[in-house]
């Protein structure tokens, strides 16, 4: 059985811890640098080892792949320590903060054989995998038009990792990848990219549209932390529309006709949060000696936050 460890002892951290516990997982070694939380955390979810040090928990051989639970702005520099330990990696969205970190951590897996996998979830759920199957299928006919939204209002607070620019701060990085992922994942690589921007006065974005463009489709996406919309993605074809509610950690999806009636209904409900699916990804492709995922390759990593540094500079 795959013995993990975890870096950061945050709320995502614990979803993780949850959902590996959940299916029976090995939940071994919790790092954090107050030794104290990390203590804390080791008693309630049963870990076996606590560090208050991220270094020292990679020092132990006994761990074999990190999940890193950390703020964006410090991913690159926790990987790359963590590769300096031979040590396989699910490091949790955004991957890095921009395409030339990534390339850079993918090219010292590749060097030291290294399993490397981004932890964006929706990849990974049952039921947009059942849905990709049916667009393919010709469900829908041709897909004309998607939109798809991830906004909420955050409490501002110009030091936390939401709004502070050397944490990784601002809507894109944050939710905005989501939105972008969704349409990737059904439309592919846009020919073209528009968007706008509101600023938080640290420099970071609040708010932001994005249009994508490709050669018989369209995508309209909305991240922000500035203001509340129901989380939903809509994908539109030629013979008929896909609701999906709360896409980015989707359980249903409805499939309407044109005429608004309803053909079909996806349910696949998550056996405990639905971060199972990344982690029996990762154990599925360590236990078969595969150093990528075919679901999240390193390409796909690399193209979304190719995206995502073309739109940054679209606001300069």
């Amino acid at each position: 059985m795959i013995k993990f460890g975890v870096m950061g002892a945050g709320n995502i951290a614990t979803k993780f811890s949850k959902a590996l516990l959940g299916i029976g997982g090995n939940l071994y070694a919790i790092a954090s640098r107050d030794l104290n939380k990390s203590e804390a955390f080791k008693k309630t979810y049963g870990f076996e080892k606590a560090y208050g040090s991220y270094e020292d928990m990679l020092k132990d051989s006994s761990v074999e792949c990190v999940y890193i639970a950390t703020p964006h702005g410090l991913h690159f520099e926790h990987m790359m320590l963590a590769l300096k330990y031979h040590k396989h990696i699910l490091c949790e969205k955004a991957f890095t903060l921009n395409e030339e970190q990534a390339k850079i951590v993918f090219d010292e897996a590749n060097n030291k054989n290294l399993f490397v996998m981004e932890a964006l979830w929706t990849r990974y759920l049952p039921t947009i995998i059942e849905v990709k199957q049916l667009i393919s299928n010709g469900v829908i006919g041709d897909i004309t038009k998607i939109e798809a939204n991830f906004c909420f209002k955050a409490t501002r607070d110009d030091e936390s990792r939401l709004f502070a620019p050397h944490l990784g701060g601002g809507a894109l990085l944050d939710v905005g990848i989501y939105p972008l992922t969704f349409a990737n994942l059904f439309l592919g690589t846009p020919h073209r990219i528009e968007s706008n921007v509101d600023l938080y006065h640290t420099g970071v974005d609040l708010s932001n549209e994005i249009t994508l463009y490709y050669d018989q489709a369209i995508a309209h996406l909305k991240s922000s932390l500035g203001y509340n919309l129901p989380i939903e993605g809509f994908i539109y074809g030629t013979k008929g529309y896909i609701q999906i509610p709360m896409f980015i950690g989707a359980e249903r999806a409805s499939i309407y006709d044109n005429h608004h009636h309803l053909i079909k209904e996806i349910e696949n409900k998550h056996i405990v949060n639905g971060m199972e699916y990344e982690i029996l990804e990762v154990i599925n492709c360590l236990e078969n000696d595969r150093k990528e995922s075919s679901l999240m390759t390193h390409l796909e990593t690399l193209n979304i936050l190719h995206q995502m540094d073309e739109i940054r500079k679209q606001w300069r």
